[in-house]
């Protein structure tokens, strides 16, 4: 009888500690391709060289932004239109995409919001139409 009564306090001492343990992942991950438009439909080429200008979306009153992202972040896509980055926290963000094709000489512009989740890699395509 004793041996079951001092058994009780110790099972619930290990639920109680394997049941609150936090395994969050902080890493949020992004993934944005950039395709080329005319008419507001994919083309389906990729844009290799866009320049990314990421930064906080809309805030709402009484909440911060943790400093490595309210710095807000540049990149540039890569051969196959991509880029890819990961963040330590969950963010909504914008994206101003821009590229020169300095064969025609034809600025294209593109913008995206993105909502990144613990956890995950968000994937987003960006449109980027000329003279926008």
């Amino acid at each position: 009888m004793k041996k079951s009564l001092l058994l009780i306090p110790v099972i619930a001492v290990v639920l109680l500690l394997t049941m609150t343990q936090c395994k969050k992942n902080y890493n949020c991950g992004m993934k944005v391709v950039c395709y080329f438009s005319t008419n507001g439909l994919d083309t389906g080429k990729v844009v290799a060289g866009a320049i990314l200008d990421i930064y906080p979306g809309s805030i709402a009153p009484g909440r911060t932004v943790h400093p490595a992202i309210e710095a807000g972040k540049k990149g540039v896509t890569g051969a196959d239109g991509s880029y890819s980055y990961t963040y330590p926290y969950e963010a909504l963000l914008n994206i101003t995409a821009t590229y020169t094709d300095t064969v025609t000489n034809i600025d294209y512009r593109g913008t995206a919001q993105i909502k990144l989740q613990e956890g995950e890699t968000i994937e987003k395509a960006i449109l980027m139409m000329p003279g926008i």
